[in-house]
């Protein structure tokens, strides 16, 4: 039988060079994560916030009704809010403050029109 041909030939070009050949660059940096990207990761966190809230009361309320009594449902909506606003005060001092980036604004150059003569009252 006849060897069959190498599906993947060697590459002779070497290795890539230029700026986007360093390591460093192969991951994209997490000031660049695309708007759409930051706006699921806050969803996801304001979803997961509202869960840990409202969850505990729930369980609590089947708790009561299943053990006969009436004091989980409250004690699971208590502390729901107090590690879901626990979780909030986390994520407030973690995020960065907000600085707005710097732009070139086009400045009015100063005038530099001296008055004519003869144009004043005499």
């Amino acid at each position: 039988m006849p060897a069959s041909p190498n599906p993947d030939p060697p590459d002779d070009r070497g290795p890539p060079e230029g700026p986007s050949a360093t390591p460093e660059n192969a991951a994209a940096p997490d000031d660049a994560a695309s708007p759409v990207g930051e706006a699921f990761a806050w969803a996801s966190r304001i979803l997961a916030i509202g869960l840990a809230m409202f969850l505990p009361g729930v369980g609590g309320t089947w708790l009561d009704a299943r053990l006969g009594t009436r004091f989980l449902g409250p004690v699971g909506l208590i502390f729901g809010f107090t590690a879901a606003l626990f979780w909030l005060v986390q994520i407030g001092n973690s995020v960065k403050p907000y600085q707005p980036k710097k732009t070139m604004r086009y400045q009015i150059p100063p005038t530099t029109h001296k008055p004519e003569k003869g144009t004043g009252d005499a």
